[in-house]
């Protein structure tokens, strides 16, 4: 996350961080919504081994004390059929997938689920909603990016799509099923960057009981992540049935 802030520690307690063997350590983000699954993005398995864990802040869990770290082994994959990125770089549509994990997540005060928004829902323009991830901080490019030692968050307006699918945004790579988050003055710049892909873009539906649901996963944005006109892009979960 590039020019956020970093969170307060288990406050988003559904953030899981895919952990690469090589040796494990940190490659995508992911939001636990249910005792067995996590949605995160389909390019983050492309192709690789993984395991899932939550109930992290530092990426060096040493430094959380007492640790609430849980972590669990995969047993099966589950990306959209519709992902052909793969096969034709240009089309990053249906950037979705499912990790269904081996054993049931152990729920605690760290460790929760977050909810799913109802089908179909798209969040109105303006409204304030939260990436958070342990990506790169600087916005360097680099395929490899540093990874964050802290959990960061940033607080990214919804851009409406007829604005964001404009040419001097992100034109005809913009689909219905995705959403554009962030901000168009240079001076306010924030973004997700490299290593937050697949983790939520988390929005609470206000009122007396607020609850947080998940409508984005981060997906794509400009080369360095800043860039004037050029928000960060997210899969929206809601044009999707997740089962």
């Amino acid at each position: 996350v590039v020019n956020g802030v970093e969170a307060i520690p288990h406050s988003w307690p559904w953030q899981a961080t895919l952990m690469l063997p090589i040796p494990y350590m940190h490659g995508c983000g992911g939001s636990l919504i249910h005792e067995e699954w996590i949605l995160t993005a389909a390019h983050c398995f492309i192709p690789s081994f993984w395991r899932m864990c939550l109930g992290k802040h530092h990426m060096n869990s040493s430094m959380d004390v007492p640790s609430a770290e849980e972590c669990y082994k995969v047993d099966g994959i589950i990306r959209h059929a519709g992902f052909v990125y793969e096969q034709d770089n240009t089309d990053i549509t249906n950037d979705i997938a499912l990790v269904h994990l081996a054993e049931p997540v152990n729920m605690t005060r760290e460790i929760s689920p977050v909810c799913l928004p109802k089908p179909g829902i798209v969040v109105p323009a303006g409204t304030s909603c939260f990436v958070t991830g342990w990506g790169d901080e600087k916005g360097t490019s680099n395929l490899f990016p540093v990874v964050s030692e802290k959990l960061n968050q940033a607080a990214l307006p919804i851009i409406d799509f007829q604005t964001c699918s404009k040419p001097a945004y992100w034109w005809d790579t913009l689909r219905p099923s995705m959403i554009c988050a962030g901000y168009e003055s240079p001076d306010e710049l924030k973004s997700a960057c490299q290593g937050d892909s697949g983790g939520p873009l988390a929005c609470s539906t206000g009122g007396s009981t607020p609850t947080w649901e998940v409508h984005g996963i981060v997906s794509f944005g400009a080369q360095g992540c800043i860039k004037d006109k050029k928000p960060s892009v997210f899969t929206r979960v809601s044009a999707f049935s997740i089962l």
